[in-house]
């Protein structure tokens, strides 16, 4: 396993589904069977957009975009040398923001980079000697957040298109924090930290008042819906994860996915709310397959598979 490209290397909160101990109880859904000697998913008749994710498909990791309703993949950074990972739409849809250690051809740490929707105009925002990872846009497109170790432990940064200036938002003394997600609406930023088990906080980013939002099973890869409303995230479910989401007003929580055979991760929101596009796999670590599936909110027993064959493809984002 690699030690620095993305798809190979484990992410860095995976430790806290291992952790927590306790089961979330429901219905478990069928068994996951997959047809790994398929080398694409049919057409997703009803879903439309696009969704970019990482892969290590061809060696090493890069980013992709696979449209629907044709559940057809196209590469978008050639990775050849290097490894590109966590690719996110910006706002308007114009730009992608992601992480590269592409700079000192993969012998460097990673930084974070943007470019154009179709992969040119490549443009370097950060330049520090540590992982600078997981870019999450701003709202309205002028900064990133992401996740860097300048002071030898991860904490949240965010960094200015226009100038590249870099300011940090946590100071989390103990464990540090990673995985930042920033709500629609601009006011709050999701993060994840750790003491006894992995949590999700949230930053108020106008008062820079914090609250833990989970407690107790191990949570991460918090993601916001495009109305701000409900958040998306990983939560232990036993022997594998589930997938949960809250409603911020009132802190309610409900289990949308989970598979006693199955790792689900990396959940994403469809542009209406009504799917989320997840990463699923029987191995968490060594032999680990990850492909993209789709789970409709309406029925959540009906999981759509989106990619298939060798390769891990990682950390989606649908526009």
């Amino acid at each position: 396993m690699r030690s620095r490209g993305g798809s190979r290397r484990l992410p860095r909160v995976l430790p806290c589904l291992l952790l927590a101990l306790s089961c979330l109880g429901g219905l478990p859904l069928p068994s996951w069977n997959p047809a790994d000697s398929i080398a694409a998913a049919p057409p997703t008749p009803g879903l439309s957009g696009a969704i970019l994710f990482q892969s290590d498909r061809d060696g090493h990791s890069a980013i992709y975009r696979l449209d629907l309703p044709a559940a057809r993949a196209q590469r978008v950074t050639p990775g050849s040398a290097w490894d590109d990972e966590g690719p996110v739409w910006s706002p308007d849809g114009t730009r992608i923001a992601f992480a590269s250690n592409r700079a000192d051809q993969g012998r460097a740490g990673f930084d974070v980079f943007v470019m154009n929707a179709d992969g040119a105009d490549v443009t370097r925002l950060t330049f520090d000697r540590s992982d600078e990872r997981e870019p999450g846009w701003a709202t309205d497109g002028r900064s990133v957040f992401f996740s860097g170790e300048r002071d030898g432990r991860s904490e949240i940064y965010r960094v200015w298109l226009e100038t590249k200036k870099v300011e940090r938002l946590t100071h989390i003394l103990l464990s540090g924090a990673v995985l930042p997600a920033a709500s629609p609406d601009g006011r709050y930023l999701a993060y994840v930290t750790h003491s006894l088990s992995y949590e999700i906080q949230l930053l108020d980013l106008t008062s820079g008042e914090t609250r833990q939002l989970t407690s107790g099973h191990g949570a991460c890869r918090p993601r916001w819906s495009r109305d701000g409303k409900p958040l998306a995230y990983v939560e232990n479910d036993g022997p594998t994860s589930a997938i949960r989401i809250v409603t911020l007003a009132t802190g309610a929580t409900q289990r949308v996915f989970a598979d006693a055979t199955l790792w689900s991760y990396d959940p994403a929101w469809s542009p209406d709310g009504s799917h989320l596009v997840v990463t699923v796999s029987r191995e968490h670590d060594r032999g680990a397959d990850w492909d993209l599936a789709v789970i409709d909110l309406s029925a959540p027993r009906h999981v759509t598979r989106l990619t298939r064959g060798p390769g891990n493809d990682r950390v989606p984002d649908w526009k």
